[in-house]
């Protein structure tokens, strides 16, 4: 690893907040660091008033510094040009300071300050985890103006999934820029799977309508016996599944547990003896990484997911995890049964899911990452 190469990673929206993405900044930064790069994230405020490396589980480390500059984000209103301005400022003023590779992900963002690509005279690395196109909502153009100048502009680009990447290089004739594919992490725990006898079915993430959670609890239906633990999702989508629930009278049987810490995750889902993806095969959704996967085989769980192609690139059916036809609460329903009434078949799934974790572990993110750095830092030294 280059030394004295430092990365900063610029990120317009508040920390603490209590967003998925914020976990996956926060501990790829660190794992950064710890590998042995110097890290800046250029942020606003906390959200909360508490130690950024307690809250999110994670030891402190004196080479990630968290530099706040001003931030105008509001529940009703947001204005991004105090943010992009200041941290523009911030680039210009330490941009002499060493070696740096800029890292981020939000477009806008990352459109902005590429313009002034030539004055900073750093290269870029941006990670997509989204395409506003056509081909994945219906409502968007067959190309995005900011996306192409964003990939045109990048020096490296990081994808999730070899599946999402092609369709990027497709849709953005991306052939001279590198499009490398660097996966998601969790922290593994300790492997420990012990049914609970009480047939307890887990999900851990966001409960809008594309996560298929609709698909989940109408799949409960036809499992009396069993219940469903939810962690995560906000109270607008909570109220909407708990009515949905009680339509179809399994409501005392779904338990919400709303935003939970992302250092008590692991402890709250321990009681789980399966864990499912229920994401509908859907525009996006079909392609794009699922943080769950990660999470469920870190914390040694059989997993039932619904198969296409971002969790095929994963997973092998049958072995770390069974894969099930996409919206099909009878099919979902069934496998997960054949998990809950199997206890051989459940160890197994649960213990090859957590040897495959440790493909995915932050350590692994970090040196991919690292390995991409250092290639686009050296062709940007040639040019």
């Amino acid at each position: 690893m280059t030394k004295d190469l430092s990365i900063i990673y610029p990120h317009n929206q508040r920390l603490m907040a209590g967003r998925a993405h914020d976990v996956m900044i926060m501990k790829t930064c660190h794992a950064l660091a710890v590998l042995g790069h110097n890290i800046k994230i250029i942020t606003g405020k906390p959200a909360k008033d508490k130690n950024i490396f307690d809250y999110y589980g994670l030891e402190p480390v004196p080479s990630l510094e968290i530099i706040q500059v001003p931030m105008f984000r509001g529940s009703l209103f947001s204005w991004h040009a105090i943010f992009n301005f200041f941290c523009l400022l911030k680039l210009i003023s330490i941009k002499n300071e060493g070696n740096y590779v800029i890292y981020l992900r939000e477009m806008k963002l990352a459109r902005f300050l590429l313009k002034f690509k030539g004055i900073l005279g750093i290269p870029f690395v941006v990670e997509v985890h989204d395409l506003k196109i056509k081909q994945f909502y219906d409502s968007c153009p067959e190309r995005n103006r900011t996306e192409d100048y964003v990939f045109r502009k990048a020096d490296g680009i990081i994808v999730l999934l070899c599946a999402f990447g092609n369709i990027l290089k497709e849709t953005y004739k991306i052939s001279n820029t590198p499009v490398v594919k660097v996966p998601l992490a969790a922290e593994k725990v300790p492997f420990s799977y012990n049914p609970s006898g009480r047939k307890i079915i887990g999900y851990i993430g966001q409960l809008y309508p594309m996560q298929g959670i609709e698909i989940l609890i109408e799949a409960i239906t036809y499992l009396p016996d069993a219940r469903l633990s939810i962690i995560g999702g906000c109270k607008e989508d909570i109220n909407r599944l708990t009515g949905f629930a009680a339509d179809k009278k399994v409501g005392d049987r779904v338990s919400f547990h709303g935003f939970v810490p992302p250092n008590e995750v692991a402890e709250k889902a321990k009681e789980a003896d399966v864990m499912v993806i229920c994401a509908l095969n859907r525009g996006k959704r079909r392609y794009s990484a699922h943080t769950k996967l990660y999470e469920y085989m870190a914390i040694g769980k059989p997993v039932v997911a619904v198969d296409m192609p971002s969790i095929r690139e994963e997973v092998v059916d049958g072995k770390d995890a069974l894969l099930v036809r996409p919206e099909d609460p009878k099919g979902l329903a069934d496998a997960i049964e054949r998990v809950l009434n199997n206890q051989r078949l459940a160890g197994s799934l649960a213990a090859e899911a957590y040897k495959s974790a440790d493909e995915f572990t932050w350590e692994k993110r970090a040196m991919k990452l690292s390995d991409v750095f250092q290639k686009v830092w050296s062709d940007f030294q040639k040019k």
